[in-house]
């Protein structure tokens, strides 16, 4: 049992749940800095753990009837076997490549944070929802859920702005839109990486002893206690690590 994964996984659960995301880009990074596990193994075992995390803050979203079902419905169309074939491709792509491609997301993550209010105003609130075709929603989901299973996450962290530019979805109706397919995806995703022999169980069975409890209390929390600030300074810290584990990578 390691110590430094159960806090690994106590914070990355919190933040996770509070935030509506699945966490397995967040906790990527952080394993390989602090716990030193190879890449592939890095990338792959906080994946199973999603679906729990996936579960908590969808039941938190549930409530405020905000998920559009009709895009959650038809992205898994293309998404479950997209994903299937991205996790397949990590066996053939380099670990370093994966972990540099990892840091270019979590920036990602940390600017989305940083912009989502702004985000927001201006393309959600101040243009006209329209009903996005079916073939669309199919495109932007068969190509996301690629991308997720090739970095071995749920996706939230693309399908959540894409829903915002794409489909006019607000943040909110984005993320619990998401979340469905999050909790979805991480299943066959998982499957396959066990199959590979990148989930290293002792690592997640000691990240799963802080995520469990951390994870509840963050969802257990209201939504509209998040401020802006907090937001911010979130975003802000994970563009920071984001490009100090870029750099750590390259040396």
């Amino acid at each position: 049992m390691s110590i430094i994964a159960i806090i690994i996984g106590a914070v990355t659960g919190f933040v996770s749940a509070f935030f509506g995301i699945g966490g397995s880009s967040i906790d990527t990074p952080v394993i390989r800095t602090f716990l030193g596990l190879p890449p592939l193994q890095s990338l792959a075992t906080p994946l199973p753990l999603t679906v729990f995390t996936a579960s908590i803050a969808m039941l938190a979203y549930r409530k405020g009837h905000l998920a559009d079902y009709r895009i959650t419905g038809l992205s898994l169309i293309t998404a479950v076997p997209g994903v299937v074939l991205g996790s397949l491709l990590t066996a053939y792509i380099p670990g370093k490549f994966l972990m540099l491609l990892t840091a270019v997301v979590l920036a990602l993550v940390g600017i989305d944070f940083i912009v989502k209010d702004f985000t927001e105003k201006t393309l959600v609130i101040s243009k006209p929802r329209k009903k996005a075709p079916a073939w669309q929603i199919l495109l932007v989901a068969g190509f996301i859920s690629i991308l997720s299973g090739v970095l071995a996450n749920g996706g939230g962290i693309f399908f959540v702005p894409a829903f915002v530019v794409l489909f006019r979805l607000r943040i909110k109706e984005a993320i619990a839109t998401s979340l469905p397919l999050v909790l979805i995806l991480a299943l066959p995703g998982s499957a396959v990486q066990f199959a590979l022999g990148h989930v290293d169980l002792a690592t997640m069975a000691s990240m799963a002893i802080g995520v469990f409890p951390m994870a509840y209390l963050g969802a257990k929390l209201d939504i509209h206690t998040r401020s802006k600030m907090v937001m911010l300074l979130y975003g802000v810290t994970m563009l920071v690590f984001a490009v100090y584990f870029f750099i750590s990578q390259l040396i």
